[in-house]
């Protein structure tokens, strides 16, 4: 499928969302009377992650891409405590809350896609349709491993703690950002320089350090294995119509999970579509994912 670039004209205004320990930074594309999109992205990237991908989009939608705390231009989670992947559970519902409307479209990447697809099943009520970009769900943690996993990531939270930032000349940084992806992959320049438009700061010396919160590094999921997620699955379904796509080349994830994402996709509001592609193609070739979330989102709910 082949688009063309037909929405770069669409407004774009930034602005912030306060909540309780700061703001989150907003970055909308569109008209705000439009039916509203709410756009997170993965681990350690931003909004920018996004910019490649709006423009390819139906103009018939405001999109708000959100920078997760301690992402981009929004506040950090409190100091010194570790980051729990349930505490973005509060920013998605902080968010939702702030624009006032009784239901949204929720399109999540990587990270963003597992916190968005728990959202969805949590909060039904403000959740119209859910869109996964090579998104599964919270990893689990099997019984065996649990303490051993969980005492690592709290190790390395306090290193990240106790550690002092680097600093990078821009290339040095855009190579880190470029390569420090999921297992191995490599984001293009132009895939990179939005995400370090928003997480890089200009020292006195002339070099940058890199905002990203590391501590999203040591993040702790919750401590449940296969079984119970997908126990949960039976009690607490997806109810919304959901597109789950996925990318051919990062496989690993799913056949690490086959059997969770077996008793997921047999829910009847669920439509999977593979693509070519690696796990971040939504930034470094949007024109291959873009026909799909169109379809999906001007599709009226009852044909879903």
């Amino acid at each position: 499928m082949n688009v063309d670039k037909r929405n770069n004209n669409l407004g774009i205004n930034e602005f912030q969302i306060p909540v309780p320990w700061g703001h989150i930074a907003v970055k909308a594309w569109g008209d705000n009377k439009n039916p509203h999109v709410l756009l997170f992205h993965g681990i350690a990237d931003n909004a920018g992650s996004f910019d490649n991908l709006i423009p390819y989009l139906s103009a018939s939608f405001y999109y708000i891409c959100v920078d997760l705390p301690g992402h981009g231009f929004s506040s950090p989670f409190p100091p010194h405590l570790p980051i729990h992947s349930t505490d973005f559970l509060i920013v998605f519902k902080l968010v939702v809350d702030y624009f006032e409307k009784q239901k949204y479209t929720i399109i999540g990447h990587s990270y963003g896609g597992q916190i968005g697809l728990l959202f969805a099943r949590v909060y039904p009520q403000h959740v119209e349709k859910f869109i996964s970009l090579d998104g599964l769900v919270l990893f689990a943690i099997e019984a065996k491993e649990s303490m051993k996993i969980l005492k690592s990531r709290l190790e390395k939270h306090e290193e990240i703690v106790a550690a002092k930032p680097e600093t990078y000349t821009y290339e040095e940084a855009l190579n880190l950002i470029s390569k420090n992806r999921f297992h191995g992959e490599v984001l293009t320049r132009e895939a990179c320089e939005p995400l370090l438009k928003r997480c890089l700061h200009l020292q006195d010396n002339g070099r940058y350090i890199i905002t990203t919160d590391q501590r999203i590094k040591s993040y702790i999921n919750p401590l449940h294995d296969m079984r119970y997620r997908i126990e949960t699955l039976k009690y607490d379904p997806i109810k919304c119509p959901t597109l789950m796509i996925y990318t051919k080349l990062n496989d690993r994830p799913r056949k690490k999970y086959h059997k969770l994402l077996e008793k997921l996709h047999a829910n009847k509001n669920i439509t999977v579509q593979y693509i070519d592609g690696d796990h971040d193609i939504h930034n470094k070739k949007p024109t291959a994912v873009a026909p799909y979330i169109n379809k999906f989102l001007l599709i009226q709910k009852s044909k879903v």
